[in-house]
């Protein structure tokens, strides 16, 4: 069974006890993983809520179906005796009558009536007549009337507990690169930081110069440019980061709470290793395309347009109505046959069918088409991934190298005090975002199996 909307809060308050339990005041800060944050997510998100209310009315939709199907219905008629003037020779006359619906092929009926008389002259209650008859009706041209309802249903709970897993695990992206682009953003923010530590230490070691004769004034004025430089980035960066930070936190937890981020320790060679060995299941672009939500639904347009051309060209069929009764004057049974036997827009309907069914059919290859470039796309991108954390370590070597000789020309006077900064600036940038390429690896194989299907396994590796 679903879980009730209630419980979404006692899970989400269960998950925050440790985090305020430790926090100790209000004032501290709450740390945050993303597995906890994923967590929180999928309880109180509002499209994983609605999927899931989605899922539970369509289930009910389909125990109602399934009622209709197999369990009778039943209808009771009263009419009391009232009274008839035939003339002046007042009779009381009533009668009790029951109909009974059964869930049998197209249109199943068992009905009962009795009736009730006062005889005026013996002073006393007479049941003048009684019948019981039951009907059954077939029509030709939809034999399976019985079984659609319930085959729609059913579909319509296995469309939506697809949707709901869709749903749950497009949050789960779309958290995992929320939280791994904050923790980029943090590191930014230590970085310009550190940049203004170390403009406010050239400043002080500019002013020494100054005082002692050894450096002019303008000296001075361009340090004191680079700490007013430093300090409005590191500003902006910071309002930066605290909005964004916060309107996360927000969305995810629903509180106001300062957070800390906790920094991803992720276990890259295992990480790269299903990446490479998920790459290597050709087989499974064949599968994910046929098994494709769009595509599957595309299949059963094609199979309802058959259906209904079907049903079309066999309403020239007949109506076949069987009847048995019991009455008080013994048993009868009788059948009817109802022709259709003119319809002005019977080949029209036909040709609409038919049209449908061809337009039904072109849109399977176009359903497939766009189902397979989503997925060589993204298994580009995952290729692209592992590529670029292959190529770090070079990456890593050559910055290396690189400064050491930036650094020799500066120190020799051969490179200018702008050109030996902007390489700084560069290799800061370089560093910084040289971690991100283990979280994209991460995003982009969790986004490869989602495409596929297949469960995003997500706390295997944020353990």
């Amino acid at each position: 069974m679903l879980r009730k909307p209630l419980r979404y809060f006692w899970i989400g308050a269960v998950l925050l006890i440790p985090w305020f339990g430790s926090a100790g005041s209000l004032s501290d800060s709450l740390e945050l993983t993303l597995n906890q944050a994923i967590s929180v997510a999928l309880e109180q998100h509002s499209d994983v809520r609605k999927g899931a209310l989605d899922l539970q009315l369509a289930e009910l939709e389909l125990e109602a179906a399934w009622a209709r199907a197999t369990i009778p219905s039943v209808e009771l008629q009263i009419k009391p005796p009232n009274l008839a003037f035939d003339g002046f020779s007042g009779e009381l006359q009533g009668s009790l009558a029951f109909g009974l619906s059964l869930p049998w092929g197209t249109d199943s009926q068992l009905s009962g009536s009795l009736g009730v008389a006062w005889d005026s002259l013996n002073g006393r209650w007479q049941l003048p007549d009684w019948a019981i008859v039951f009907s059954q009706k077939l029509d030709f041209s939809r034999l399976d009337a019985g079984s659609e309802e319930l085959e729609t249903k059913q579909q319509a709970v296995e469309d939506e507990q697809l949707a709901l897993e869709k749903t749950r695990n497009a949050v789960v992206l779309e958290i995992v690169e929320a939280y791994t682009n904050l923790l980029t953003e943090e590191a930014r923010l230590d970085q310009a930081e550190r940049d203004l530590d170390q403009a406010q230490a050239t400043m002080t070691q500019a002013e020494e110069l100054v005082e002692e004769g050894l450096k002019g004034e303008t000296s001075l004025l361009e340090a004191r440019l680079d700490v007013l430089d430093a300090q409005i980035a590191f500003d902006e960066r910071q309002s930066s980061h605290t909005t964004q930070k916060e309107s996360f936190v927000r969305a995810v937890l629903g509180i106001n709470e300062e957070v800390e981020l906790v920094p991803l320790e992720l276990p890259v060679e295992r990480l790269k290793t299903a990446a490479i060995e998920l790459l290597n299941q050709e087989d499974f672009v064949t599968t994910a395309i046929f098994q494709a939500s769009d595509v599957q639904k595309a299949q059963r347009r094609v199979e309802e347009a058959k259906e209904t051309l079907q049903t079309t060209r066999l309403a020239v069929l007949p109506d076949l109505r069987f009847e048995a009764g019991l009455d008080e004057q013994g048993l009868r049974v009788g059948w009817t046959i109802a022709f259709d036997l003119f319809s002005p827009d019977r080949r029209q309907a036909i040709d609409i069918a038919e049209t449908n069914l061809a337009l039904a059919e072109a849109q399977i290859e176009a359903a497939r088409k766009q189902v397979k470039d989503r997925i060589l796309n993204q298994q580009a991108t995952l290729r692209q991934a592992i590529n670029n954390l292959e190529r770090l370590p070079l990456e890593q070597e050559k910055w290396m190298l690189e400064k050491k000789v930036k650094q020799a020309k500066y120190e020799a006077g051969t490179l200018s005090a702008e050109d030996w900064k902007a390489f700084q600036e560069d290799k800061e940038a370089f560093d910084v975002t040289a971690d991100d390429r283990v979280a994209s690896l991460l995003l982009s194989y969790l986004a490869y199996r989602d495409i596929f299907g297949m469960d995003l396994d997500w706390e295997d590796w944020l353990r």
